[in-house]
């Protein structure tokens, strides 16, 4: 949980200007959050089982 929480940090939290966030990959992103909105929503429906 602490490594998680430390990436975490380090991507969210530091005012650095990275590579990955740069508007070209803005369709990236938006993959990478569609497919954490579609874990969220089969974790959803695991625990409703």
């Amino acid at each position: 949980v602490k490594w998680w929480k430390n990436t975490q940090n380090a991507i969210f939290v530091e005012n650095e200007t990275y590579k990955w966030a740069t508007p070209k990959s803005s369709i990236n992103r938006r993959l990478i959050y569609l497919s954490a909105l579609f874990v969220l929503a089969s974790l959803l429906f695991s625990v409703l089982k």
